[in-house]
């Protein structure tokens, strides 16, 4: 089998990406710090884009409630914070090697119940990285859902420094099974759970606009009979972080499979929704949450079709709501 081209702006993109993280692993955290924050200012400056996703993003969930201005200091914070996350990703490795403590403080850590397996949803938000890199630094044993580059040396470069922590990364091909079998073995699995997803979601209510939630959490915790923990790492005013473990989420279990996993994950939103809401400028406005998934749309109003046919039209005609929110994001 012939091996995959890859584009030539794969191979820019993936040049770009290795001397960034080659010269940040050689810096000093400090002065990574300065170049990845430079760098975020310039791309908030010259690139369009960031600038046009960001601001509608923020115009959808605020509204007039916000002025211009302060939207645009929340988005130029967030472009920020992403260059600081990319330039101490590479600090990985040093950080394993000199210990946490010196920049991150932990708290809510008894809330985890070490002799079961949990789940930690997390969102974009402060530093996703570290966090569950520093969980295993604490004895927890951590694995991670993530989603493999379409670029195997860019995989290859991410998922490297990952696995430099001893966090296990499962991809979401064969995510299910694999994290079923360590919530069993009393371990820990993390996902990021604020994004748009392109498949097995439900519709769910984020920031007071329609959209679409990934079901893996709620399906996991529901399937394993385990709880679920938001976590986050925030960035204070001394360049450190707060890394913390919030109280479980409180889970609906009624019998009744769809309904209990839609609204378990609407409660997963919500508490995601809630950190993010205290630090606005830390997560990741350029993104579009809100975007319209058509083929979700018409599969979630065939499966309620079914449900009515079978239990009634009490419970038909719900996602319809979501194809009728508001004007398509740019």
């Amino acid at each position: 089998m012939a091996k995959k081209r890859h584009s030539p702006v794969q191979h820019l993109l993936y040049g770009l990406v290795w001397m960034f993280f080659t010269l940040t692993r050689a810096l000093p955290l400090r002065f990574a710090r300065h170049l990845g924050a430079a760098l975020a200012a310039l791309a908030y400056v010259v690139v369009p884009r960031v600038r046009k996703t960001g601001l509608a993003n923020l115009d959808l969930v605020y509204g007039d409630t916000l002025s211009t201005r302060d939207k645009k200091r929340i988005l130029f914070e967030s472009v920020r914070n992403l260059g600081l996350v990319a330039a101490e990703f590479s600090y990985l490795p040093t950080l394993l090697a000199e210990g946490f403590e010196s920049h991150v403080t932990v708290r809510g850590i008894e809330n985890i119940d070490r002799s079961q397996g949990c789940i930690f949803i997390g969102a974009h938000l402060g530093n996703w990285e570290w966090m569950l890199p520093v969980s295993r630094m604490l004895g927890l044993e951590t694995a991670a859902i993530v989603r493999e580059f379409d670029d195997p040396r860019m995989d290859g470069l991410v998922s490297g420094v990952r696995q430099s922590s001893g966090v296990f990364l499962i991809t979401k091909d064969n995510a299910m099974g694999t994290a079923l079998r360590v919530v069993r073995e009393n371990g820990q699995v993390g996902l990021l759970a604020d994004q748009n997803p392109r498949q097995n979601a439900v519709p769910v209510t984020f920031f007071g606009r329609e959209t679409w939630g990934t079901i893996g959490p709620a399906l996991l915790a529901m399937r394993g009979k385990v709880p679920i923990h938001p976590i986050s790492m925030i960035r204070n005013d001394t360049g450190g972080y707060v890394f913390t473990f919030y109280p479980p989420v409180e889970l609906r279990y009624t019998g009744s499979m769809m309904e209990d996993l839609r609204e378990n994950t609407q409660r997963c939103q919500d508490a995601l929704e809630a950190i993010i809401r205290e630090y606005p400028g830390q997560w990741l406005w350029l993104h579009r949450r809100w975007k319209r998934r058509e083929r979700l749309e018409s599969e979630w109003k065939k499966r309620e079709e079914k449900q009515a046919a079978r239990y009634g039209s009490e419970t038909a005609g719900k996602s319809e709501s979501v194809a009728a929110e508001g004007k398509e994001q740019p």
